[in-house]
């Protein structure tokens, strides 16, 4: 309840923004202080982008879609079998971001809370999903070597059980993390 009441006191974009994707960061609390958020491991596939990467649901903006939010719920009921409509509560979205050096992409983080941690079924363009303790990110930041595009890169990122959560996915966690207090 207090992280809706900051994101709503402290909006960081609009909910009605225009962008060209979504992600989700799917929240619920463990314990009594202990929230853990979904993570996803895509899929190797030519066609895509961010292929074989750690990252959070989402997808594009398509223009069948009636909003961004639809768009949210569209792309997490695909990739991870939630019905953010019926099993989730909104608690705010995050600032809009560029994936990489793709500037003219702008992506838009939402969060949403579950009363208890939510049943994932991953769809074909997941290779596995995996819940993370907020908490304990801060003791996995480190960096690793990344291949971008043919060249191999050094990266901040978290290193979470043996895999390399980098890039956007790494600076939406980190904004998560500030919203939170969560100190490292």
């Amino acid at each position: 309840m207090r992280l809706k009441e900051n994101l709503s006191s402290n909006p960081r974009s609009s909910t009605d923004e225009r962008v060209d994707a979504v992600v989700a960061i799917l929240l619920y609390q463990d314990s009594a202080d202990e929230l853990s958020t979904l993570l996803i491991h895509r899929v190797e596939r030519s066609s895509d982008p961010w292929s074989g990467q750690i990252g959070l649901p989402g997808g594009r903006v398509e223009k069948f879609d009636g909003s961004t939010q639809e768009a949210l719920e569209r792309e997490v009921r695909e990739e991870v079998g939630l019905d953010l409509g019926r099993e989730g509560e909104q608690l705010g979205v995050l600032s809009v971001g560029h994936p990489g050096r793709r500037l003219e992409m702008k992506v838009q983080p939402w969060v949403y809370g579950f009363q208890r941690r939510p049943e994932v079924t991953t769809g074909p363009e997941i290779q596995q999903a995996f819940w993370v303790s907020l908490s304990q990110l801060p003791s996995l930041r480190g960096t690793s070597e990344v291949d971008i595009r043919g060249t191999r890169m050094p990266v901040d990122a978290f290193l979470v059980d043996g895999k390399v959560v980098w890039g956007f996915t790494y600076r939406v966690l980190n904004e998560i993390l500030a919203v939170l207090g969560v100190l490292g």
